[in-house]
């Protein structure tokens, strides 16, 4: 669906004014933006499971499952016990079995629909707990073997994230590990095919403020600020991977905005961390 940027920040500033459920409703009902298909074994996903399956981790835990749990569903079939933690109650049941259907089709073996996060729980091995803040949760030091991470750092506050991930250090074993997959583009572009992919990277702080709103935050940070993040919270980066650099011919990008690395304009990154 093709929306322009600008118009959807519109929309996006105006539902920063009004209940959660009407912007949800909105993005699965009339844009679909949440009814996405899956088409296959997402990269990401394939990289959390080779890490959880060479390190034989049994606890992961996960912040940010979103709303069909398609990525857990998928990791299940290790057979491990997975606790989802979202800051806000995000999950719908319908897309949920949406996800449950297409990863049959992919050749995954489900278990079948369900209709009670009580369900979930019996026949995937699947804890989801919301609302609960991943930087300050309830769970004893040690708790978990992994915890992973898709397209959700990007959403969140650099503050935000250094306390997170304080928090996970906490949280895992002595040889546990963090999987993240950041998504590093604009994803005003996902829905504007006139703007590249990086086009948010043009506007200084101040200028970005105007179009970056609560309930699409971007934060914009690059792949060696995620770097810096994990090891000044303790972590070793045991492996890490970016997309090639993306063409933004004819665009001035403020140099606050970089690292000064070459992977500065990289639209997506993977990173392996170990405590």
């Amino acid at each position: 669906m093709q929306i322009p940027w600008k118009l959807k920040s519109t929309a996006f500033y105006l539902a920063s004014h009004t209940s959660p459920a009407l912007l949800y409703f909105v993005q699965k009902h009339i844009t679909r933006r949440s009814r996405r298909r899956i088409g296959g074994i997402k990269d990401s996903w394939a990289f959390h499971h080779e890490n959880i399956k060479e390190r034989a981790a049994r606890r992961v835990i996960e912040f940010g499952g979103g709303k069909d749990l398609a990525q857990n569903l998928f990791l299940c079939t290790l057979g491990i016990e997975q606790t989802v933690v979202d800051l806000n109650p995000m999950l719908d049941l319908g897309l949920v079995n949406s996800a449950i259907e297409q990863l049959e089709e992919c050749g995954c073996l489900m278990r079948g629909p369900v209709s009670t996060l009580e369900e979930i729980e019996d026949l995937y091995g699947i804890a989801y707990i919301a609302p609960m803040d991943m930087s300050a949760t309830p769970f004893s030091a040690g708790s978990f073997d992994a915890c992973i991470s898709s397209n959700t750092l990007e959403h969140i506050p650099r503050d935000t994230i250094a306390a997170i991930w304080q928090e996970t250090r906490r949280l895992l074993a002595p040889s546990g590990f963090v999987s993240a997959s950041i998504d590093y583009s604009d994803h005003y572009a996902h829905t504007d095919r006139t703007i590249p992919m990086l086009h948010f990277l043009r506007y200084t702080r101040k200028e970005w403020q105007r179009y970056n709103h609560p309930n699409h935050f971007q934060n914009r940070l690059r792949h060696r600020h995620h770097i810096d993040l994990l090891t000044d919270a303790g972590f070793r980066i045991e492996k890490e991977m970016c997309a090639s650099p993306e063409k933004l011919d004819g665009i001035s990008i403020p140099p606050e905005n970089m690292t000064g690395s070459e992977t500065d304009l990289a639209r997506w990154g993977r990173i392996l961390a170990l405590p």
